[in-house]
């Protein structure tokens, strides 16, 4: 049997969910006129190209295309499926939810996929783990160690601290008798297989710092050694499909707050540390898993914040961290500063001094931008080198660096200050270094990637031509037609099909509205007089239900959709709502205006395309014209040229473009 959640409970949910609060707990968003704008956590985005509107309760990316309500968020987001991302939201929202038995169709699989069964495993090893520390026995080694490090309970807590068995088999006796997933376990990697048979603990005796993703759902583990002999001190998890470690960051679903508040982001090196500084009041403080800062972490962390600053040791592997700073600097995603503790102190032993929290405060503020840090390190060396040959070699060396990093990405204006900084320090002039850097980049430059396939969301043609129509499109193309106002066309019909598609969700009424030619809206207008599929799909939707006399919301609509994965049609309807409202400024007595121009536009395309394919068949000697040559319409081919002729001289452009004054 299958459970099905109930319908008012889906409503109930979507009307308790504040989207602006629910987005805004992932995504640094800013208020922009009547809704709020941010970076779309969906693509790569450098400006904030996703809104969010606080009215309709939907978030759209004009960018990629992203687009829905509370549920596609979390679902697209979280990577859950919608009965979990309802069960999600409606405890957020403190509703419970009732589920109802149905019988599975024919088709339904058995099987739980294996993000699920890792994700079972890992709620369940949290649970196990942080027992044992609480075992009056078990747990007593661990404790002892987490009250020497200093850690409080909270922390303990917050963190949900845990301890693994001095055992091979802790774990895995767990597992067979409270009759545990175990293929879900091997899956996480916290068993492995024997090859003599049987199964074994990865994690022995080792405090357990379980990972948790943005919103607190345990994906990996971490075990640090407790006996100064056991290899190695720190033991993680391997990457599993929840589970990429250098995407990771460790706290985040804690400190995620913080740094929105703050729009600065912390970055230590280990677990212990991140503890002590949320125990010390900097809450705003991550970790990475053991890797440097990767693109991955500053694609995770835009969301939240505009500075990263990274406390680095100041040995050999600190400073070759902050090389790799200097690169995610230059591509001006983010501000990177990077700040050295001093004394040599680590965070936790900083944190733990009586003036810790106060002398923490001030390193962060004093944090030098990754470039500077790099500049200061240069010119220590080059004072620090006596011959000519020396520092001509350190200079080449780092210019060269320098364009290997990607130089030649950065900004006009960061590009001649960093360049004239380097005159300075290597003693030389601006233009002569501005040239040693742009033949250096020439070596560097890596082979051109192909650019990605375009994305039809609007009536303007690109500028290099480069762009061609999908497949699907091809037939609709006429003959003699150039390949620009091709493009125009199909895009122009695009546009023309989600305007029809929001002014009647905008207005149901509309669908009896009268068009030009005295017939109804429902009479003259079919999902066949749509060029592109999807569309399509969506409108088939939207007429049916309208048909058999149903009320349709923009919500409504929406949360139907992602209860059936449907995230392309949410991302169309969407994109039509947002059509309505650049057609129409918003104005609701301009929509059956609008709704006529675009459906006329429809109709006018349909015709011309039966013209098209009448004519090809006169040609071809398959018929005469008059009533025995009557096409589907209804009209002979005389009939039909009369139509083309009219419509032409009424239209000059291809397709019309349905838009009204505001």
């Amino acid at each position: 049997m299958r459970m099905a959640i109930r319908e008012d409970i889906k409503d109930r949910v979507q009307q308790a969910t504040d989207i602006v609060r629910l987005i805004g707990e992932q995504v640094a968003l800013r208020p922009k006129g009547k809704e709020f704008a941010g970076l779309c956590p969906f693509h790569d985005d450098k400006n904030p190209s996703m809104q969010v509107s606080p009215i309709k309760q939907i978030y759209k990316c004009f960018s990629c295309g992203a687009g829905g309500d509370a549920f596609s968020f979390v679902m697209n987001y979280h990577k859950m499926n919608f009965p979990e991302a309802i069960k999600h939201l409606a405890e957020r929202a403190g509703i419970e939810v009732v589920e109802q038995d149905r019988r599975s169709s024919p088709g339904d699989s058995e099987r739980v996929s294996e993000r699920k069964q890792i994700a079972g495993a890992n709620a369940q090893a949290v649970e196990f783990f942080r027992t044992l520390l609480k075992h009056q026995d078990h747990g007593q080694i661990a404790r002892d160690y987490i009250e020497r490090r200093g850690i409080s309970p909270e922390m303990v807590a917050d963190f949900q601290i845990g301890y693994a068995l001095d055992g091979w088999d802790g774990l895995v006796q767990m597992i067979e008798h409270k009759s545990w997933d175990q293929t879900g376990f091997e899956f996480a990697g916290l068993v492995s297989q024997r090859d003599s048979g049987g199964y074994y603990d990865r994690l022995r005796h080792r405090l357990i710092f379980p990972i948790f993703d943005a919103i607190g759902r345990p994906i990996a583990f971490g075990g640090r050694k407790i006996r100064e002999e056991d290899e190695p001190k720190y033991l993680n998890s391997p990457e599993t499909k929840l589970f990429n470690k250098s995407a990771t960051l460790y706290g985040l679903h804690l400190a995620k707050k913080p740094i929105i508040d703050s729009k600065t982001a912390v970055i230590v090196e280990g677990y212990t540390d991140v503890i002590a500084c949320h125990q010390g009041g900097a809450r705003n403080v991550v970790a990475t898993l053991g890797t440097a800062l990767t693109s991955e972490h500053v694609r995770e962390l835009r969301r939240y914040a505009e500075k990263v600053v990274l406390i680095f040791d100041a040995d050999e592997a600190g400073q070759k961290a902050a090389d790799r700073a200097v690169e995610l600097f230059l591509t001006g995603d983010l501000d990177v500063a990077i700040a050295v503790l001093p004394d040599g102190l680590d965070p936790a032993d900083m944190m733990s001094q009586e003036d810790g929290p106060q002398r923490w405060d001030e390193a962060v503020k004093s944090a030098h931008d990754a470039m500077t840090y790099q500049f200061e390190r240069l010119s220590e060396q080059m004072d620090g080198t006596t011959t000519l040959t020396g520092r001509q070699k350190l200079a080449d060396a780092y210019l060269t660096r320098l364009a290997q990093l990607g130089l030649a990405r950065v900004g006009a204006i960061r590009r001649a200050l960093i360049v004239q900084r380097l005159a300075g320090i290597l003693h030389m002039g601006e233009q002569a270094v501005s040239d040693l850097l742009t033949r250096k980049a020439a070596t560097a430059r890596q082979a051109p990637r192909i650019a990605p396939r375009p994305v039809y969301t609007d009536v303007t043609p690109s500028e290099d031509g480069q762009d061609s129509a999908p497949q699907e499109y091809e037939e609709y193309v006429p003959d003699g037609v150039a390949s620009t106002d091709s493009r125009r066309r199909l895009k122009a019909l695009e546009l023309a099909e989600r305007q029809v598609i929001g002014c009647l969700i905008r207005d149901n009424q509309r669908f009896g509205q009268v068009l030009a030619d005295g017939r109804t809206f429902d009479e003259a207008v079919s999902s066949a007089d749509f060029v592109t599929s999807e569309n399509s799909r969506l409108f088939q939707r939207v007429f049916d239900r309208l048909g058999a006399g149903e009320t349709i919301t923009l919500a409504g609509l929406l949360g139907d959709l992602a209860s059936e994965s449907e995230q392309g049609l949410s991302d169309i309807l969407t994109q039509a709502d947002a059509d309505v409202d650049a057609a129409t400024g918003g104005r609701f007595d301009q929509v059956d205006q609008l709704l006529g121009l675009a459906a006329q536009a429809l109709l006018d395309h349909h015709r011309e395309a039966q013209y098209r394919q009448h004519k090809q068949t006169l040609a071809a000697g398959g018929g005469t014209g008059g009533a025995e040559g009557a096409d589907q319409g209804g009209l002979d081919s005389a009939q039909l040229l009369r139509r083309m002729i009219e419509h032409r001289r009424d239209n000059p452009s291809p397709v019309r473009i349905a838009r009204v004054g505001k």
